[in-house]
């Protein structure tokens, strides 16, 4: 059973920004995170990342505020020094994905939820989008 979860911030954003198509999975994804079906985890970078995007089409006071809800039910992990080392000497063809992986398998997740799944071709842990992670539940959109 999949116990720890690493949410990649394409994900966050989704719910945050309502970006249609992806909103309905990714909110549902949030609130099995919420509601304790697995444990969420973000990285320090993608909380920055996130309020950055969300400062830039809103408001200081709206990020701030979603982020407070989030957070509410996620845990920020840290990019420890050997995770940014462990990403410069990766095959990732992303650096920040790289970064992300290498925080959650420091932090022992067994799953990272994106949209972007061939970013993380080279991943130890399993990588998987949004709906594949609400069929596990049997959840829908």
């Amino acid at each position: 059973m999949i116990k720890k979860v690493f949410v990649d911030s394409d994900v966050i954003i989704d719910v945050a920004t309502g970006r249609l198509p992806f909103f309905g999975n990714s909110k549902s994804v949030l609130t099995l995170l919420e509601n304790g079906f697995a444990v969420g985890y973000v990285s320090s970078n993608i909380i920055t990342n996130v309020y950055y995007v969300l400062r830039r089409i809103s408001s200081h006071e709206k990020a701030k505020d979603f982020l407070t809800s989030i957070l509410g039910y996620m845990t920020v992990i840290s990019v420890e020094h050997r995770s940014i080392l462990e990403a410069l000497d990766s095959e990732f063809k992303d650096f920040e994905d790289a970064v992300q992986h290498y925080s959650a398998l420091a932090n022992n997740c067994d799953l990272i939820i994106t949209r972007n799944i061939d970013d993380y071709e080279k991943s130890e842990i399993q990588v998987m989008p949004p709906a594949d992670f609400l069929s596990l539940f049997s959840v829908e959109k």
